[in-house]
């Protein structure tokens, strides 16, 4: 019989106790009072490890999820400001409490349900149960390993070069965007709250209600200085996604300076106190200089209004950019030209003149003809007919060279093309996003139109798809669940549930043998979801065959061993 480490969750060696991974010592690493002891089992098969921390609304736990033999993650719903936690681990409301309780314990369960249907953001750690025990709300995401982006600026030398930190900010922007658009504030946006998996790419942790996200409520606030807006210190203030914004920008700004921001509740009314160093700034563009700016702006009115536009800030920094170093290559090009070009230049610039002072002065003669009613002359001898068809011919020759066909860009990706030059030194601009049945970044229309005729390094401004407004996700595989864990799973994704019930099935009684449509399918948000559950009566289980609640786990293969360090 396998026991594991309530450190980290790793096997440990038979006879021993002292982790050999982690040092986790049973004796003495215990969790505090209020926090579940080590080795409780929840819903009867997530063994609870160490408490991880505590975050003004609830406790974080290391665990193991016995059904899927691998590590991960239980919130437990516990204001302690307003709650304890009786003998036999029950959650209970301080006296006077009730009320408030249960209003925050509702904020909390949406919120993890709104967070589940979200659970495919590359940016969120999944959560793919959440359940009731013991008085409270509980909910299981995934094990995600990693090092903070903390950790990870100072391995870096105590800051990362605008060009290095872009894309992995581009991620979290679109992420806190559409947690934005779907009610989700995090409000406590900071590099420690940013993890960096072992892929390189981000992903959030840390989710609150935003009572305890905010001074002058009943929870114990958890405002991380320098990070949160300056209105979440204030009494009574309106919070929304503008303190997600200024989250975001803070985390920048000490990631690209190396400075701490400002804490929010000491700033200068008037935001002048933001200060970058001399080599920081010559390495950024003004425009990522002024989005940051404007997005840490102390005043929430004078604020960029949404991550949204300051992630298109950003994100067309890289076109500017090209425009700017296109400009220095055109002038040290002009300036290493031999003088020879330069006169012939002048030359057909004087004859270009000398053709439209001729079509000025045809013009002339024709208008003073007409006043004088002069008869019609023979066709013959008349300039005009000649004269404008030569000019015209050489102005074409001369605009030829400098104009171009537009390309087509539509059906295109904006994100492979930004930054980079397209045919004819044109460059590509963002003009807004919308919704669309075509997948995010993809080129709906463009500004001049495919196939114009226009000037050699025109701008083209573009509309591009924020994907599809009704979202569909993947119905995931609930083979071996029980169904009422399955129901409240499939739920919190959105989905309408039914079930049907199977008198022939090799699952237990009451567990969910498959749904309909099968797991892999793609369904809208809100469509139904056939439960197909087991009614065969339950098998005792063979002797040894059930994990125990102390920990221990069934032999199994070394194949199917699971190890997970932090």
């Amino acid at each position: 019989m396998a026991k594991l480490c309530m450190g980290c969750m790793n096997p440990l060696p038979q006879g021993d106790e002292v982790c050999s991974v982690c040092g986790y010592d049973p004796a003495v690493d215990r969790n505090p009072e209020h926090c579940l002891p080590a080795a409780a089992v929840l819903q009867g098969h997530y063994i609870v490890g160490r408490c991880m921390g505590e975050y003004g609304d609830y406790l974080l736990y290391l665990a193991y999820d016995r059904q899927l033999r691998e590590p991960c993650l239980i919130q437990e719903f516990y204001p302690s400001s307003i709650s304890r936690r009786d003998t036999i681990g029950g959650v209970q409301p301080l006296a006077g409490c009730e009320r408030v309780f249960e209003e925050y314990a509702n904020q909390y369960r949406s919120n993890m349900r709104a967070l589940a249907r979200l659970r495919e953001l590359p940016a969120v750690i999944p959560v793919y149960d959440i359940f009731e025990e013991n008085g409270t709300v509980y909910a299981a995401s995934d094990y995600c390993e990693g090092m903070t982006l903390t950790k990870k600026i100072k391995l870096s030398g105590g800051r990362m070069p605008w060009n290095e930190a872009r894309p992995l900010f581009m991620s979290l922007l679109s992420c806190i965007t559409r947690l934005n658009e779907a009610g989700i504030c995090h409000l406590g946006l900071c590099p420690d709250n940013i993890l960096i998996g072992k892929d390189g790419k981000p992903r959030l942790r840390n989710f609150s209600i935003p009572a305890a996200r905010q001074a002058g409520t009943d929870l114990t606030p958890q405002l991380t200085s320098g990070y949160a807006a300056p209105e979440q210190y204030r009494l009574d203030a309106m919070i929304d996604q503008k303190a997600d914004v200024y989250g975001i920008a803070a985390t920048i700004f000490r990631t690209v300076t190396g400075n701490e921001p400002p804490a929010g509740n000491n700033r200068a009314k008037n935001s002048d106190d933001l200060f970058m160093p001399a080599e920081v700034a010559e390495e950024l563009t003004q425009q990522v200089c002024v989005a940051l700016f404007n997005a840490l702006q102390v005043a929430p009115e004078s604020r960029t209004a949404t991550v949204a536009e300051l992630r298109d800030q950003l994100s067309v920094e890289p076109t500017v950019s090209a425009l700017v170093n296109e400009v220095k290559v055109d002038r040290e090009q002009e300036e290493e030209k031999p003088k020879k070009p330069a006169k012939k230049g002048a030359v057909l610039w004087a004859v270009f003149g000398g053709c439209l002072a001729v079509l000025l002065a045809i013009v002339l003669v024709i208008m003073s003809l007409i006043r004088q009613q002069v008869p019609q002359e023979d066709p013959e001898s008349s300039a005009p007919v000649v004269i404008p068809t030569i000019t015209t011919t050489t102005t074409a020759d001369i605009n030829k060279q400098n104009q171009v066909s537009v390309e087509n860009l539509v059906g295109q990706s904006y994100y492979t093309l930004r930054g980079k030059e397209i045919s004819g030194e044109m460059t590509i601009m963002l003009s807004h996003v919308m919704y669309s049945n075509k997948e995010a970044g993809t080129i709906l229309s463009q500004d001049p139109a495919a196939g114009a005729v226009v000037d050699k390094g025109t701008e083209i401004k573009v509309v591009i798809s924020n994907g599809r407004k009704d979202e569909t996700l993947t119905v995931p595989d609930l083979s071996g669940w029980k169904e009422e864990h399955a129901k409240l799973y499939l739920e919190a994704l959105g989905f309408k549930v039914k079930s049907v019930l199977l008198q022939a099935s090799h699952f237990d009684k009451g567990e969910v043998e498959g749904t309909t449509p099968a797991a892999g399918t793609q369904k809208l948000v809100g469509e139904e979801i056939t439960l197909r559950v087991s009614n065969v009566e339950k098998k005792e289980p063979l002797a040894g065959e059930e994990p125990n609640a102390d920990g221990t786990t069934d032999p199994v293969d070394d194949s199917d061993e699971t190890t997970a360090a932090e």
